[in-house]
């Protein structure tokens, strides 16, 4: 098979991963995101009633039970879904892991012109470490929510306060898209591994950057390690804007990156360009589209 063809599909794994990975994002944060409005429109329509006709800030023992009150809002909106969260997370680690093996040994198929032998998926211990810091990023989002619901935040403030302390909330959903896009992307990534390593000395792990990387990945693109190893750290086309210094075992390099890797050895009989030559130029190419 042709390097092109190759390279293509490779690429496209990027897409199947992100529409993965968004749909469960969504899914993961929308029972919190829910719980947020609701919780806010309650502790909204609690302030004014504390606030009377004046609607002036309420004061004294006043103030005090509707921080009390919208604290308990916020606690109950957030009970459990830390745990669901990193639950939901390992579910799409797995679909994920399994869509990295498919897609690995397919390509791996198409590049030997043989079978490529069985693999069972597993998610590795990256996405696992991230699905496990799920919840403990879910309660910093909260206690930061929580700690901006004072008596004397709220007299400062307003009901501009109040609203702050929601909006503090809410990143925790954004936490849990970040957490749920590592998860992804590194069982992805250890779906792949498993087939190098299945297809046994001598196949390398080749890096594809998504077709819209960021400066860093498109650096990585064409480079190759044997299942095991480290791609280097501090790698970037443009090292003002984006480094990342630590080496890592594959993608991602960072959340929300969709890049890929692919087994692959310089034996096998792929005609034109050499794929690793051939990533490394579209990378390039794209950098200065």
């Amino acid at each position: 098979m042709d390097s092109s063809n190759i390279a293509d599909r490779a690429e496209r794994q990027s897409g199947t991963l992100r529409d993965l990975e968004r749909r469960a994002a969504y899914e993961a944060g929308r029972p919190l995101a829910a719980a947020l409005t609701t919780a806010q429109a309650d502790a909204l329509r609690r302030w004014t009633l504390a606030a009377g006709p004046s609607r002036n800030t309420p004061a004294g023992d006043a103030l005090r039970q509707l921080v009390d009150y919208v604290r308990k809002l916020i606690r109950d909106a957030f009970n459990g879904r830390g745990r669901q969260a990193r639950r939901d997370a390992e579910r799409a680690a797995y679909n994920a892991a399994q869509l990295g093996t498919r897609q690995a040994s397919a390509i791996a198929a198409a590049m030997r012109g043989q079978p490529t032998p069985p693999v069972q998926p597993d998610i590795g211990d990256e996405a696992q470490a991230a699905c496990d810091h799920i919840p403990t990023a879910i309660e910093e989002e909260q206690q930061g929510a929580l700690a901006l619901l004072t008596t004397a935040g709220l007299t400062a403030m307003g009901m501009a306060g109040l609203n702050s302390a929601f909006q503090r909330a809410r990143r925790a959903v954004g936490r849990i898209a970040r957490g749920m896009a590592v998860a992804v992307t590194s069982a992805a990534a250890n779906g792949a591994r498993l087939v190098a390593r299945a297809l046994g000395s001598g196949v390398r792990l080749l890096w594809v950057a998504e077709p819209d990387a960021c400066a860093a990945c498109r650096a990585y693109a064409g480079l190759h390690i044997r299942p095991g190893g480290l791609f280097p750290g501090g790698l970037s086309l443009d090292p003002r804007r984006t480094v990342f210094h630590t080496a890592i075992p594959g993608p991602p390099r960072h959340p929300h990156c969709r890049c890929v890797t692919v087994p692959w050895s310089p034996d096998w009989p792929v005609t034109g360009t050499p794929l690793p030559t051939l990533l490394r130029q579209r990378a390039r190419t794209a950098r200065r589209s």
